[in-house]
């Protein structure tokens, strides 16, 4: 039987969508690219373990763009992309 764990690891957990529900996902280069810079950018803004930026299988919703959550509040952002990382940047350090 599983057992609980502590949920409350990190402030917040970002998931970044890197693969569609085809085999090649067009989006998977800009995916790892915004997650590169997400990463970087709360790792050096609050250090390890505050922030957490992984990447996700496929949350879908491809047909509208890279997919982004922000847990534990289940925030959405659509449409993310390496230039476009400012608005959750914005919302990540607005909420924490």
């Amino acid at each position: 039987m599983a057992k609980e764990h502590d949920t409350n690891l990190f402030k917040k957990h970002i998931f970044i969508c890197k693969s569609c529900k085809k085999n090649e996902c067009p989006m998977l280069e800009d995916a790892m690219a915004l997650k590169s810079e997400l990463k970087s950018y709360f790792n050096e803004k609050y250090g390890k373990g505050v922030v957490r930026v992984t990447s996700s299988d496929c949350l879908g919703k491809c047909r509208e763009g890279i997919h982004i959550v922000s847990y534990p509040e289940a925030k959405w952002f659509k449409d993310g992309t390496k230039e476009s990382a400012q608005v959750l940047k914005d919302y990540v350090d607005s909420s924490t």
